[in-house]
C-alpha cells in the first residue's frame, strides 16, 4: 500500500500551483518596493521643507539612502547563499516598511540621516533578495517572465506616486502618510513571504561556483560585461534622478503645488510602465541594438523638453517620454547578459544589475550637489549626456551567437 503511485498529473497540478502562488508573491514584492518608493519619493519636498534643507543638504539625505543600499546589497548577496533568499526578503520587508514612517519623525538632522541610512538597508536587501526569488521562479517556470515581473515595479511605483499626490493635495502630513502606508503594506508581509519558494542548497552552491569563475573569464568577455553596466548605471542613474528630483523641479522651479508636482513621477511611472509591457515586442521587431538607440534617443528629447520647459504641460510630457525611452532600455541589457559566451548567465546578470544599482543610488544625491553649485536646471540636464552614452554603448548588444541552453533539465512543476 505504501508503494502506491501518486497520478504524475496530481503532481504536476499541486507543483504548479505552488509556483503559480510563488510568481504571484514574487511580483507582490515588486509592486511593495516600487510603492514603497514612490511613496517617499513624492514627499521628498515635504521632508525638504520639513527639515529645512538646502539642496546640498538634501543631496547627504539622498546619499545615506544610497550607503545604506549600497552596504546592505553586496551582505544580502551573501546571506542569499546561506540562508535562501525567502528568509532575507522578510528581514528587509521589515527594515523597509519599518524605515519608511521613521523618516519623518526624527527630531533632528542628525537622526533623519540614521532613519534614511535604516529605510536604504532595507531597500537595498530587499532589491536584491527579490531579484534572486525572481530568477528562480523563471528558472522554473521555463520562459522568460522577468520583465513582465520587473513592470510590476513601474506599477507599484505609479500606484504610489498618484496615492502621494491625491494625499499631498490634501495636505496630509508626511508623517502620518508614511504611517498609514507602512500599515497597510504590513499586512501583506506574511502571505507573500510564506509563498515563496525555497532555494535547493544545491542551487545555492552552484550560485557560490558561479561567482568563482569570474577572474578566470576571457578579457573580452569582461569588457562587454563592463560595458552592458556601464548602459545600466547610466540609465538607473536617470531613473533615480526622476524618482527623487522631478517633483522638486516642479515644485521650486515651475512653481507648480506639493500635489500637482507628484504628478511629474506618476507621468514618468505610467510611461515606463507601459513601456515595459512592450519592451519584448520592440526588441522582436528591432533588434537589441537598435531598440536601445531608438529608446535613448526618445529620453534624450524628453530631458532637453523637461529641463528647458516653463509650462507644467510641457514638462509633463517630457517625463512621458523620459520614461517610456528608459522602460526597455535595462530590460535589453539583462537579456544581452545571457548572450554573452564564456560567462555565466547568473554572474553577468548580477554583476551588471549591481553596477546598474550604483547608479540608481547615487545619481539623485549628485544631481543635489550639482543643483547646489548650479542650479537644478542644469544639474537635470547632465542626464543628457549619461543617456548619449548610453546610445553610443548600445552597439554591444549588436546580436552574438546565442549561448546554448540546456532546459531539459528543468521542470517547471518541479518542487
Amino acid at each position: 500500500m505504501n508503494n502506491i503511485a501518486v497520478p504524475q498529473w496530481i503532481v504536476r497540478n499541486d507543483s504548479g500551483n505552488l509556483l503559480t502562488a510563488s510568481l504571484w508573491a514574487v511580483r507582490g514584492l515588486f509592486f511593495l518596493n516600487g510603492f514603497l518608493y514612490a511613496t517617499w519619493a513624492t514627499r521628498i519636498p515635504a521632508i525638504q521643507s520639513q527639515f529645512q534643507l538646502s539642496h546640498a543638504a538634501l543631496g547627504v539625505a539622498l546619499m545615506m539612502v544610497a550607503l545604506g543600499a549600497v552596504v546592505a546589497m553586496p551582505t544580502a548577496g551573501w546571506l542569499c547563499s546561506r540562508w535562501g533568499s525567502r528568509r532575507v526578503v522578510a528581514i528587509s520587508l521589515l527594515l523597509y516598511i519599518a524605515g519608511l514612517p521613521l523618516v519623518a519623525l526624527m527630531p533632528s538632522l542628525t537622526a533623519l540621516f540614521i532613519a534614511l541610512l535604516l529605510f536604504g538597508v532595507g531597500h537595498g536587501m530587499l532589491d536584491v533578495s527579490m531579484n534572486v526569488q525572481a530568477v528562480e521562479v523563471e528558472r522554473r517556470w521555463q520562459r522568460p517572465i522577468n520583465s513582465s515581473i520587473h513592470a510590476l515595479w513601474s506599477v507599484g511605483g505609479l500606484s504610489g506616486a498618484i496615492a502621494g499626490s491625491v494625499i499631498g493635495l490634501w495636505g496630509l502630513a508626511a508623517g502620518l502618510h508614511f504611517a498609514l502606508v507602512s500599515a497597510l503594506l504590513s499586512l501583506a508581509i506574511v502571505p507573500i513571504v510564506t509563498r515563496l519558494l525555497i532555494e535547493s542548497p544545491t542551487a545555492a552552491s552552484d550560485a557560490r561556483d558561479e561567482l568563482t569563475q569570474v577572474p578566470s573569464q576571457p578579457r573580452g568577455r569582461n569588457w562587454a560585461l563592463i560595458l552592458l553596466g556601464a548602459i545600466a548605471f547610466c540609465i538607473m542613474a536617470g531613473e533615480g534622478a526622476m524618482a527623487d528630483w522631478s517633483a522638486v523641479l516642479l515644485n521650486q522651479v515651475l512653481g507648480v503645488s506639493e500635489g500637482l508636482a507628484a504628478t511629474g513621477y506618476a507621468t514618468f511611472a505610467i510611461a515606463m510602465a507601459a513601456g515595459r509591457f512592450v519592451g519584448d515586442r520592440l526588441s522582436m521587431r528591432l533588434g537589441p541594438m537598435n531598440q536601445v538607440r531608438i529608446s535613448g534617443l526618445v529620453a534624450l528629447a524628453g530631458l532637453l523638453i523637461v529641463v528647458t520647459s516653463s509650462h507644467l504641460a510641457l514638462a509633463l510630457l517630457g517625463f512621458a517620454l523620459i520614461g517610456g525611452g528608459f522602460a526597455t532600455i535595462v530590460p535589453a541589457v539583462f537579456s544581452a547578459c545571457g548572450r554573452l559566451d564564456n560567462i555565466p548567465a547568473g554572474v553577468a546578470l548580477a554583476t551588471v544589475s549591481t553596477i546598474g544599482y550604483f547608479g540608481f543610488l547615487l545619481g539623485p544625491p549628485l544631481i543635489g550637489f550639482v543643483a547646489e553649485l548650479f542650479s537644478l536646471r542644469i544639474a537635470l540636464g547632465c542626464l543628457s549626456v549619461t543617456t548619449l552614452a548610453s546610445v553610443l554603448l548600445a552597439t554591444t548588444l549588436a546580436p552574438r551567437t546565442p549561448a546554448t541552453h540546456d532546459t531539459s533539465q528543468h521542470d517547471p512543476c518541479a518542487a
